[in-house]
């Protein structure tokens, strides 16, 4: 460009200017993790002490719904060995919840969803999962509106808190395993943790804008008749924000199903465990279900929540039975008791009879293989135009613009924009990426995800604004992107 004979270092940063925060980054990790002291014991104490206070209630759900519990005595006569509740056990519950929460077609699509789980080999992985997303879920969901209330009430929070969950919305998943694992080691104690901090942000947001969104009249007429600041938000805002809440909860759910795979490769195991032996085998079919199974087991508690989050109030009826008033808890202890009791004497009631299983995995096989074989020619055009004609002349571009022209411009647009504290952190932030030596690479980001966001944005919008007008369309719509949104990246990357 002009300043790369007058001043070359504007063009490429000087490799001897940069500053190696990576070495750094490692030698604190080293110090934080073998010789910090905080007096009573060490760091490192105190994060196996967090994660063994997250790993207990994960262990247990874990042996309830897959693998049972071990009692060992000095001989293994005296062992004592409980079983994990019943597939039939699981199934009929969860049925149940879903007619008393919503009407026969959410119990019917909850039951052939865990009759899939079932019928295909899943089911202990599945539940694997299940017990994952049932701690961390709670946990997120928890930390998200503590932290959303904290934030509404007071602005310099909500200023802190805001850059904090921008970057950890926006890093990428990898980018939690190496302090997890160094921190809290292996196990699923932190894939919880892991999980539930991925999943926690939008939980926050969405009791932000929640919060913002009850009517200037449901919060005067609380101030008329005595309301606390504390009466006010926990039993007044709050509950009259349950709808949008309601959207938060979804996106919990959603982000903790799509973190399952990282979650398996340090400790979490399940579906994700299964995906990625899939994609290490190149075994489309295989991961193509398991996928399928990480979805409905996204949808089943998804719908089951919005349900129960819109069904109104109820009242206990006075002068009734015992039996009548607590009759859905006896049904719901005999659904959980009966079949395991049963199933120790008949093993296809604990567990689904393996010659009844199915696969669909040589089927898929053989579709991908044919796309491959037949439609070669197409999916190879497009490929090559859009290397040749797109991604490689904005990938050269990106690279041979100066570095410092890129920074002015973006400052000054910020500046523009939000004045001079966002020109002055926008610039800053790209400055940094190239003080620490990782200006190309981030050049090589910026044009994928443009040219991604480019073309979401183009089929994104008109199929959001025909849904908009079609609510027929708008509902088959939901059920797509929660399909789309729960699928693990891991499983689109192996057909």
């Amino acid at each position: 460009m002009v300043f790369n004979g007058a001043v070359p270092w504007a063009t490429d940063y000087p490799q001897y200017w940069e500053i190696p925060a990576q070495r750094e980054l490692t030698t604190f990790m080293k110090w934080l993790m073998n010789e910090c002291d905080l007096g009573l014991f060490t760091f490192k104490e105190l994060t196996r002490g967090i994660v063994t206070g997250f790993e207990q209630p994960m262990v247990f759900v874990r042996g309830v719904l897959a693998k049972g519990f071990a009692f060992y005595g000095e001989t293994k006569e005296e062992d004592i060995l409980i079983p994990p509740i019943s597939w039939l056990s699981v199934t009929g519950i969860s049925v149940l919840i879903a007619y008393r929460v919503k009407g026969s077609f959410l119990a019917l699509f909850v039951g052939i969803a865990f009759l899939y789980l079932a019928s295909f080999g899943l089911w202990e992985s599945a539940m694997m999962t299940l017990s994952s997303v049932l701690v961390s879920v709670p946990l997120g969901v928890g930390l998200g509106v503590v932290l959303g209330v904290w934030a509404f009430s007071n602005r310099k929070v909500e200023k802190i808190l805001t850059p904090i969950f921008d970057v950890m919305q926006t890093m990428p998943i990898f980018a939690y395993l190496v302090p997890a694992l160094a921190m809290f080691g292996y196990g699923p104690g932190t894939a919880v943790i892991v999980t539930m901090i991925y999943a926690m942000p939008p939980m926050a947001r969405v009791t932000i804008v929640g919060l913002r969104g009850v009517p200037y009249e449901v919060v005067e007429l609380s101030h008329m008749v005595g309301c606390s600041n504390r009466q006010l938000i926990w039993k007044v805002m709050l509950p009259s924000a349950r709808p949008t809440l309601m959207v938060g909860v979804n996106q919990v759910i959603m982000l903790a199903l799509n973190m399952v795979i990282i979650a398996s490769l340090i400790g979490a195991g399940g579906l994700g465990f299964n995906i990625w032996q899939a994609l290490q085998k190149l075994f489309i079919g295989a991961g193509l279900e398991a996928g399928v199974a990480i979805t409905l087991i996204a949808l089943t508690l998804d719908r089951v929540s919005q349900a129960y989050a819109s069904k109104p109030s109820t009242h206990n009826i006075r002068n009734v039975t015992l039996l009548r008033r607590y009759f859905i808890w006896f049904f719901v202890a005999a659904l959980l008791i009966v079949p395991t009791i049963v199933g120790t004497m008949i093993p296809s009631i604990s567990k689904y009879p393996e010659f009844l299983e199915i696969s669909t995995g040589m089927f898929w096989d053989r579709i991908v293989e044919w796309i491959n074989i037949n439609l070669y020619f197409i999916t190879k055009a497009v490929k090559t135009w859009s290397f040749i004609y797109v991604l490689r002349p904005l990938k050269s571009f990106l690279l041979y613009v100066p570095w410092l022209g890129v920074v002015a411009i973006i400052a000054a647009a910020g500046f523009r924009l939000g004045g001079l504290r966002l020109a002055i952190t926008v610039g800053g932030i790209l400055a940094l990426i190239a003080i620490v030596g990782l200006w190309d690479k981030a050049m090589i980001s910026i044009y994928l995800t443009t040219v991604s966001l480019f073309l979401a944005t183009l089929i994104g919008t008109p199929i959001g604004i025909y849904a908009a007008w079609n609510d027929r369309a708008n509902k088959v719509l939901q059920v797509i992107i929660d399909a789309v949104q729960t699928i693990p990246t891991f499983v689109y990357l192996i057909p």
